[in-house]
């Protein structure tokens, strides 16, 4: 676990390191002497202890010309072709199409949103003479979407993940939105994101709804973003969708001028609790992956990361990494179970726990005092987190999405050890704080 003096290296400096809301109500706790016991923070998704002992072991002994330089854009050589047989057998790409014709695999040690934003300058370069607005169509809540296309200049539009829906996409609601786009004179569909392992609700998208999603960016000739960023992190016995595979399939069929317009993300530091890393799979066209790397990501990116590429590129060749995945899916699946036996039993928690089956998070409803305020969210994590130490967040989580759907729901970060949750959620009810709860 991270302890008080862990958190303390993190954040205390005689600046604020961050805007990040976290960080205050960390710095504040902390120096209000941690009364209730060390942060646990199931909020952002991280848990800076758990990187795999023999992941690590791979760090030890690396060669001088890690500490340089690199020489490659796509990735330390034995990197790239070490991610891409990586990505090929999990995603159950073999004989779909041909990698190196219809696809090429390069691996990111900037993480993938740098990815994301250099396809979001790519496809406006590429329209740069249409002059309606360009809209991203995605799910809510989400990942920061916003954050990345909304700064250049997209219109974010989102097609909600209800409760009563059991937080399951609706192409119906999917295809109005599409609708509304195509009658507007001012507006076109530019990029539709997938992310079939659904960050932060945990459903494992249906395949049909993903098909639904590739038809209408082929259709519309919008970009297609696929973002797998958990697509490893799954309970057991759970085939997680593979939206790349299905792209794939569909790709022969679609309009040659098209498929230059799609990019499947995939992060490795969401699965081996390696985020610092930034380690992660960029799988497009060959001439546009070309592109991405060798041009846009110049722009503010040399080839670094020298000892993680190779560390990578040992660890994915280690049978360690798969026992590890196995492990680890099970130990989520037994945390959902954990948290949902305490909630209902120490918490009276009935329907409001949404645990989903994929992912690190979870959803649950927020206490009914709380669903009364107009910031519920935000004033139940820090009434939460001020008097027990315990961290969550909003189902939107930092930065928030400026035209979110307000949900009063909060995501929980399943992370950390069975013990750690049980810790926390002990913490809870000692302070009073249960669904039917009332306010001080």
């Amino acid at each position: 676990m991270s302890t008080q003096q862990d958190f303390a290296a993190l954040v205390s400096d005689d600046i604020l390191p961050s805007r990040m809301p976290d960080v205050g109500l960390i710095r504040d706790y902390l120096t209000q002497g941690c009364r209730y016991g060390n942060p646990i923070c199931l909020s952002f998704g991280e848990t800076w202890s758990q990187a795999p002992t023999e992941m690590l072991a791979h760090l030890d002994g690396q060669p001088r010309r890690a500490h340089g330089y690199q020489l490659s854009m796509y990735g330390l050589p034995a990197l790239r072709r070490a991610v891409r047989d990586y990505v090929i057998d999990s995603q159950r790409l073999g004989g779909v199409t041909t990698p190196g014709r219809d696809y090429e695999i390069g691996a990111t040690w900037t993480g993938t949103r740098g990815a994301m934003y250099d396809f979001g300058r790519f496809l406006l370069d590429e329209d740069a003479v249409d002059g309606r607005t360009p809209v991203v169509l995605t799910a809510g809540p989400s990942w920061d979407y916003e954050g990345v296309f909304g700064s250049l200049g997209y219109r974010v539009s989102y097609h909600n993940l209800r409760p009563e829906r059991r937080f399951h996409p609706s192409a119906e609601e999917f295809g109005e939105l599409v609708r509304r786009i195509r009658a507007s004179a001012d507006q076109r569909l530019a990029l539709v994101v997938v992310n079939a392992q659904h960050n932060p609700t945990a459903v494992n998208w249906d395949p049909r709804f993903v098909d639904t999603c590739i038809e209408t960016a082929i259709t519309d000739g919008a970009g297609l973003l696929l973002d797998d960023a958990y697509y490893a992190v799954h309970d057991p016995g759970v085939e997680p969708t593979s939206a790349l595979r299905q792209l794939l399939v569909r790709l022969d069929d679609a309009p040659s001028t098209w498929r230059r317009r799609w990019l499947a993300v995939r992060s490795l530091g969401k699965q081996f609790h390696c985020n610092g890393w930034g380690i992660g799979a960029l799988t497009a066209d060959p001439t546009v992956l070309d592109t991405l790397v060798n041009h846009y990501r110049l722009h503010n990116s040399l080839m670094y990361g020298g000892i993680y590429q190779h560390a990578m590129a040992r660890w994915l060749s280690d049978p360690a990494s798969a026992e590890f995945l196995i492990r680890q899916c099970a130990d989520y699946a037994a945390k959902r179970r954990l948290v949902g036996d305490m909630f209902r039993a120490d918490l009276g928690y009935h329907d409001g726990i949404h645990a989903g089956q994929c992912s690190s998070y979870l959803m649950f409803e927020l206490p009914r005092a709380y669903q009364e305020l107009h910031n519920g969210c935000e004033q139940f994590r820090h009434d939460c987190f001020t008097r027990t130490g315990v961290l969550f967040a909003p189902a939107w989580p930092w930065p928030y999405a400026p035209t979110a759907t307000a949900l009063p729901y909060m995501r929980m970060y399943l992370g950390p050890g069975p013990d750690l949750i049980r810790q926390a959620i002990e913490r809870m009810a000692s302070a009073g704080f249960h669904y039917h709860m009332a306010r001080d």
